[in-house]
């Protein structure tokens, strides 16, 4: 098995390697081609284009707790249980809870949230995480976010801030050797603030300690500036793509993702229940919606549908294309630009090697002993 294991990944890092090959090869093409308009959806529904500027990325700590924190919506008020006397809201998504009180007061989780919150914890894994404190200016925020407006970039962040500050949230992720751990009432942020233009924050001491243990995700910049008024679901989506992405990067999936799994993640689309109950016009309400935010990530990544094994879809399917055979569907990604991941392929090729040559050695010994 361990043979197995090891020969699998050096197959996908010797695949990794001839696909970022390939990679380049194909944009140098289309940096020379004429664009042309995208006839269907089973091309990529946005070209790219020479004038469009190029998706950068930073790195952020990333797990469990947080890519499920930022899935949660709290407007759409789906799974949640509010307690009539005081007020406190109590928001349920898969083994994730938020708690927060005062919640009919309070703006609660926006897609603004998420983007402030993925700001600082960006911040804190490029500045080397020393510390629980961090410390970001509001001119650097904006600029990422891409606001002109200052007093109302810094009114968008108290109130983003405050959501954070009196939020808690419990979860349940396996640790080492596939343990589960148990975490409850963490506090995102222990104290915030904004003075004299920084924007300052304590990450609650369990919720830092678990950020340390996280890994490290390239994170691309048009999360930041995707408008969650325009395209609801953007942000959504495209974070999971990402988080898939990097948790596949080498493998045959790594750009391939289901319609069931980004449908998920997408709080502002009804479900089919809902659609059924209403209007029943699932093109209008869930698939036209959907296809408008992905098509929103176009400075990152085009997409297209596809079946099992990239199979194209057929000219029926896309004519009338049902509730059925949409959410059967799986999404083939072409990222614009994606940070090598060469070293970090070989690194996990190396400890595979070093793990089979620990088994091979505990094995002779094993042998040596029983022989004597």
């Amino acid at each position: 098995m361990g043979v197995q294991n090891k020969n699998s990944t050096r197959a996908e890092l010797e695949a990794y390697k001839k696909k970022t090959q390939a990679e380049t090869l194909k944009a140098l093409e289309e940096a020379v081609a004429e664009t042309k308009p995208a006839s269907s959806r089973v091309a990529p529904s946005i070209l790219p284009t020479d004038e469009r500027e190029k998706s950068t990325f930073s790195t952020i700590r990333q797990g469990t707790a947080t890519n499920a924190l930022t899935k949660i919506k709290s407007s759409t008020k789906r799974n949640t249980v509010i307690d009539p006397i005081t007020g406190t809201a109590i928001i349920t998504q898969g083994n994730l809870s938020i708690t927060i009180p005062d919640f009919t007061e309070l703006t609660g989780f926006k897609t603004s949230t998420y983007q402030l919150l993925d700001a600082l914890t960006v911040k804190l894994t490029e500045t080397g995480a020393k510390s629980p404190i961090v410390a970001l200016s509001l001119e650097e925020y904006m600029e990422k976010r891409g606001l002109k407006d200052k007093k109302e970039a810094r009114k968008q962040a108290t109130d983003d801030l405050e959501t954070l500050f009196n939020a808690k949230i419990s979860f349940t992720e396996k640790r080492k050797k596939g343990q589960e751990q148990d975490f409850h009432d963490i506090r995102i942020i222990d104290s915030k603030g904004i003075r004299k233009g920084i924007i300052n924050v304590s990450f609650g001491t369990a919720f830092y300690n678990i950020l340390l243990g996280y890994p490290i995700m390239p994170y691309p910049s048009q999360l930041w500036t995707l408008n969650g008024k325009r395209n609801p679901n953007s942000f959504y989506l495209l974070r999971k793509i990402t988080e898939h992405k990097n948790m596949n990067v080498g493998k045959k999936n790594e750009d391939i993702i289901a319609v069931k799994t980004l449908l998920a993640v997408a709080p502002n689309l009804p479900s089919y229940e809902e659609v059924m109950a209403g209007n029943r016009n699932i093109a209008d309400r869930v698939i036209s919606p959907f296809e408008r935010d992905m098509d929103a990530v176009e400075d990152t990544l085009t997409w297209t549908y596809c079946h099992s094994k990239n199979t194209p879809l057929t000219d029926e399917e896309l004519r009338s294309m049902s509730y059925d055979t949409f959410i059967s569907l799986l999404i083939k990604t072409d990222w614009k630009q994606y940070p090598d991941q060469t070293a970090r392929l070989e690194r996990k090729s190396e400890r595979l090697e070093q793990v089979e040559q620990g088994k091979k050695r505990k094995t002779s010994k094993k042998k040596k002993a029983d022989t004597e």
